[in-house]
């Protein structure tokens, strides 16, 4: 996000959320429910800093979500495998991710509408063959990310390649194409395009195969767990009409004066 952007709506959500709330505060979520969000490395969505920093994409959204909904949240990043097993084991109770993820669907309550979407690719090194389409990996040598299911399509990738690699994160995937431990890998896009770091992105090709969308899941045994998925979806809305109504002003003051004029976000 731009960085006046997150400082305008960092001003509006510290002055008693103007846009967004409505008066209504009951029933409340415990004081003590904190989100533990388990995240995997997969910048420039969410990933860890040097310094320990949660940044990205969606750690902006659910530092917002947090603030509108009042609903306390705790960002964990753990290797691929381990925050899914970890979800799926409860030790963590909250993640944005593909559905796919879970497997037992009724043990979570997913967001009724998706809060993001990831492009998946096909990325290879400009002296190899380009593919269009799934089916001509048929007979290739893949490079996959480890415990990402691609929206359900890891086994197909799985049965149609001849050999797979698996990696932890897109910066290895990187180089397992440059030393060839791949013909292609299976990325998504805007994680792709940010680990080619100091590689010459003119010596990979790529092309958009899908889209995968990605869900708030939250455990259902948490306590009042509709209420705060109901919380988390009005937040969410109003996080986005409040995007939208920055991007279109070309006054920063002038948007200010009218922010508290605005109809405001129904928060129950």
């Amino acid at each position: 996000m731009h960085k006046l952007l997150l400082v305008l709506i960092t001003f509006v959500l510290t002055t008693t959320s103007a846009l967004c709330l409505n008066g209504k505060h009951e029933p409340s979520v415990p004081e003590s429910f904190v989100l533990q969000w388990g995240f995997v490395y997969m910048p420039p969505l969410a990933y860890q800093d040097e310094e320990g920093k949660t940044k990205g994409e969606l750690a902006e959204m659910m530092t917002a979500v947090s603030k509108l909904s009042g609903i306390a949240h705790e960002p964990m990043q753990f290797p691929n495998a381990r925050a899914i097993f970890n979800l799926n084991q409860k030790k963590i109770n909250f993640a944005i991710g593909m559905k796919s993820l879970i497997d037992n669907k009724e043990g979570f309550i997913t967001s009724t509408f998706p809060v993001s979407k990831v492009q998946l690719l096909i990325v290879h090194l400009e002296e190899t063959e380009a593919v269009n389409s799934i089916e001509e990996l048929k007979g290739k040598d893949l490079v996959l990310l480890s415990g990402y299911t691609y929206g359900g399509l890891r086994g197909k990738f799985e049965e149609i390649a001849a050999n797979t690699f698996n990696v932890d994160n897109h910066n290895r995937a990187i180089e397992g194409l440059k030393l060839k431990r791949g013909d292609y890998a299976l990325l998504y896009k805007t994680s792709s395009e940010f680990s080619l770091g100091n590689n010459n992105p003119a010596d990979f090709k790529s092309t958009i195969v899908g889209e995968v969308e990605l869900f708030f899941m939250l455990n259902k045994n948490v306590e009042q767990s509709s209420l705060i998925m109901q919380k988390l979806e009005s937040s969410f809305l109003c996080y986005k009409e409040m995007l939208t109504s920055v991007r279109d002003q070309t006054n920063i003051h002038d948007y200010v004066a009218r922010s508290f004029n605005k109809p405001k976000c129904d928060i129950q």
